[in-house]
């Protein structure tokens, strides 16, 4: 039995966060200090309260406290960079994609179809239902050599690319149902909402909908 391939995201990205984001907050809490007690004599500026509490204490103290909290608040987006990265395992019997400390096991014998698209890795089954759509970083080469090593169906774009069609508002294809979930995402997009966007194409999935998205325009098409 051949061992599992893991495709981490590369070293720079992993390890370069917890230093850029710091040395981020840091230049940040140092230009915030610099400016804060002009901005807070500004009558009309707006967040008065803030640069206010910015600009208090003496310096130096003041100073290293705001570079210090910088620092802090870098180290927070640096975790939550850290739970987004994607991690893929291939195995010949499963697939496990891992985002923090979430893991989603998909059997080998689920998986028709392997693509990546505008930065997502994509996995189909042999209805073309999407068993898993995940944003990723990872090198495609490596990706695409590990699916193939492992006897996946790896293909260089959608197989059902030629089935898409656009949406237009009380499409008759489609049910009331469906075509008022699609009418909510529509406004999801549109808000920039792309947690509420998800959890709509979830639902749909659910229907029997798969979709793709391309300039805040949705296209659509049914499962086998």
């Amino acid at each position: 039995m051949s061992t599992a391939t893991t495709i981490h995201p590369p070293a720079l990205v992993r390890r370069g966060s917890w230093i850029y984001c710091p040395l981020l907050g840091a230049v940040a809490g140092f230009l915030l200090r610099m400016v804060a007690a002009w901005v807070a004599g500004l009558p009309w500026a707006p967040f008065q309260g803030v640069f206010e509490l910015a600009a208090s204490g003496t310096d130096p103290w003041g100073m290293l406290v705001a570079i210090a909290l910088g620092s802090i608040i870098g180290l927070g987006f640096a975790g939550l960079f850290a739970q987004e990265r994607l991690t893929v395992t291939v195995g010949p019997e499963h697939v496990v994609l891992a985002t923090g400390r979430n893991a989603h096991e998909i059997a080998g014998a689920e998986v028709d179809a392997v693509f990546t698209e505008r930065g997502h890795l994509v996995l189909l089954d042999g209805t073309g239902a999407e068993l898993a759509r995940r944003k990723s970083g990872l090198d495609r080469l490596a990706l695409r050599d590990a699916f193939r090593e492992h006897g996946y169906a790896w293909r260089d774009s959608d197989p059902y690319a030629g089935r898409y069609v656009l949406w237009t508002e009380d499409t008759s294809e489609l049910s009331l149902r469906v075509n008022a979930l699609m009418t909510e995402r529509d406004r999801a997009l549109r808000r920039r909402d792309h947690k509420e966007a998800a959890l709509l194409r979830t639902q749909l999935a659910e229907r029997g909908i798969v979709l793709r998205d391309g300039h805040r325009k949705q296209y659509w098409r049914h499962t086998d």
